[in-house]
């Protein structure tokens, strides 16, 4: 089965636009972008690349699917998928995920169908060898403004240190991996310069994607209860407002610009960003000693976790999961 039009792999760091953006181009009279799909993280081996799913594999994909919390956050009636995908005796991932996707598109009478998936930033040069017609839009933010953001959603994010260097790491990992990509099938874009001027980057986005631009994508607002869960920013539940960039200028304390200044300087730099000369003190280098020491172990044990999780629930284990809420019926 092959998409009209090529995929669209939004990509970034948490809390650096992702969720904006894409409730934004779904919006599109032609674009549709579902929640996230961590559930795929399991999947996205490059063992899987070239044996298709047959038999017993392809069952507990099935059975996966079929009780992942995750996937049901995507709010749509997928039983036409899951008993398509039942009938099949065999299955290629390739085929699997865009069957996936369609699926989607198609409940949503869309022809283009896109991910927005942070979680998949080790994941893009597999993407691209899956999908090598796809677009794919790096969209990144002040890390200063991130670390800010994921804390207030995330007690646990409370740790400039780590959230300085998990930014820089993954930024890093997602510019490496885009070197595999030609130009004409990648942009990057910043999230202040969306919020400072939406119709101008938007057309710059609808042009890369070789789509008509549609003003209606500003309004994108007023049916995102549909497509997020009430657990996100209040803001996607509002118009694009100019006020929401560089923030950290007020709320973050002298000690946390120094620290996410000093260990992310480099990308900071490469994305134009501000940077701040002061210099760190005895006290203030020892408590970023203290914050790594402390804060990456636990950092790494989340992760860990994380995927053990999905990969037991892919064996068939039973395992809670911690998910957000679902979107609002349509």
């Amino acid at each position: 089965m092959n998409s009209k039009k090529p995929p669209i792999f939004i990509l970034g760091t948490q809390r650096s636009g992702t969720t904006l953006l894409r409730l934004i181009l779904n919006s599109h009279s032609k674009i549709a972008i579902p929640e996230e799909a961590e559930f795929l993280r399991p999947l996205l081996k490059y063992k899987y690349f070239k044996k298709p799913f047959y038999g017993e594999s392809l069952k507990r994909i099935y059975n996966y699917l079929r009780n992942s919390p995750h996937f049901h956050l995507w709010n749509y009636d997928y039983s036409d998928f899951l008993e398509n995908l039942k009938q099949q005796k065999e299955i290629t991932l390739k085929e699997l995920i865009e069957s996936l996707y369609l699926s989607y598109a198609k409940h949503e009478g869309k022809i283009i169908w896109g991910d927005k998936t942070p979680s998949l930033f080790r994941k893009i040069k597999l993407l691209y060898q899956l999908f090598p017609e796809a677009k794919f839009i790096h969209i990144v933010r002040d890390g200063r403004d991130v670390f800010d953001s994921w804390r207030k959603m995330d007690p646990t994010k409370n740790n400039v240190a780590v959230v300085a260097l998990e930014w820089q790491y993954k930024n890093y990992k997602i510019e490496k991996f885009l070197k595999y990509v030609p130009n004409s099938n990648k942009m990057r874009i910043r999230y202040e310069d969306l919020l400072m001027e939406p119709q101008e980057v938007l057309k710059k986005i609808c042009f890369f994607l070789n789509i008509n631009y549609e003003s209606e994508i500003l309004n994108f607002y007023k049916k995102s209860k549909y497509y997020i869960g009430s657990h996100h920013s209040e803001l996607i539940f509002k118009p694009i407002s100019p006020q929401n960039i560089y923030k950290w200028k007020k709320t973050l304390n002298s000690y946390e610009i120094k620290a996410f200044t000093f260990l992310a300087k480099r990308y900071l730099k490469i994305y134009n960003y501000e940077i701040e000369c002061s210099k760190m003190c005895i006290k203030e280098i020892c408590f970023l000693f203290r914050d790594l020491f402390i804060g990456i172990p636990l950092r790494m044990l989340q992760v860990v976790r994380a995927n053990l999780l999905f990969n037991s629930a892919l064996k068939g284990k039973k395992v809670k999961f911690k998910v957000g809420s679902k979107p609002a019926s349509k």
